[in-house]
């Protein structure tokens, strides 16, 4: 199944050791994760789209989604990078920031990113911890104000709190990172993931990215096992609101690209073509205004 096809990769990370002021915690050999362990043995020098094309092969994106990854020593030095190789040469094609949306200075951070071309809206890492607190629905209210997205990974306890900003703000683009944030694959979590992720079926504003299903829950991942959340993300939400996403170079700890697309596509090979085009294609350059 690997000949060539369209795909736009919703979620993508890339570095560079040599840039000055941008630091990359998770490759560092003393980084600690509750379930990724050794990311550091991804570490090389730089990982751009270059790289990412070598790994990729015949599945090489047609376009790209950068999603913020690292600390930097000030805000929006990340996206000037990265809107650099744009620049120089078409490597990305939108680009999601750091943000930190409880913390006082959002306005700064919001301010120094938008600025550059492919900005179209910010990550939080720690919305877990802050989501439903006053302080991080103000900042939720600031960057609405802004006319940027917010993309959240969020555990299922907190979907309620996603659901009551999404209605404060129905203009405003949520993304629901990672598949709603799946951390377990025994029956009794999926079974309730998959209850309260009902609660995003009439919420228009808010999209799943269906990604790091393996460094999520299961890195002993197989198409079988894989499907009934891809599947229910996509009942869910609808095609039109989902998209896939590879969470590379970090789910390379648990496959190659080739294996992963090939299982997106087996996962999604009796739905009609309109309905692939949407997952693979359509609904990240719609979210993400990809031209």
């Amino acid at each position: 199944m690997s000949e060539s096809f369209a795909f736009v990769d919703a979620h993508v990370h890339l570095w560079d050791h040599s840039i000055a002021g941008l630091r990359w915690r998770y490759l560092e050999a003393d980084f600690d994760h509750p379930r990724l362990r050794g990311m550091h043995r991804l570490d090389a020098p730089a990982f751009t789209e270059i790289e990412l094309s070598a790994q990729a092969g015949p599945y090489t994106p047609d376009k790209i989604v950068f999603v913020q990854s690292c600390e930097e020593d000030v805000p929006g030095l990340e996206s000037a990078w990265v809107q650099s190789l744009a620049d120089s040469r078409d490597a990305v094609h939108a680009i999601i920031a750091r943000a930190r949306v409880a913390e006082p200075g959002l306005a700064a951070v919001l301010a120094a990113n938008s600025g550059h071309r492919l900005y179209r809206g910010v990550r939080d890492m720690a919305s877990p911890l802050t989501i439903g607190t006053p302080e991080f629905t103000a900042g939720f209210h600031t960057i609405a104000d802004s006319g940027a997205s917010l993309e959240m990974l969020v555990p299922y306890a907190k979907y309620d709190d996603v659901c009551a900003l999404a209605d404060a703000r129905p203009e405003m683009q949520i993304v629901l990172g990672h598949a709603g944030l799946a951390e377990h694959s025994d029956d009794d979590y999926y079974q309730a993931w998959s209850q309260r992720l009902q609660v995003f079926a009439t919420r228009s504003n808010v999209t799943v990215k269906i990604s790091a299903l393996a460094s999520g829950r299961d890195p002993d991942w197989s198409v079988a096992s894989i499907k009934p959340w891809i599947r229910h993300c996509v009942d869910v939400f609808g095609p039109e609101r989902a998209m896939f996403g590879t969470n590379w170079p970090i789910d390379r700890l648990f496959g190659t690209y080739e294996r992963l697309i090939d299982a997106y596509r087996e996962c999604t090979d009796d739905l009609t073509a309109q309905e692939r085009d949407a997952l693979f294609v359509g609904t990240a350059t719609k979210i993400y205004q990809i031209k």
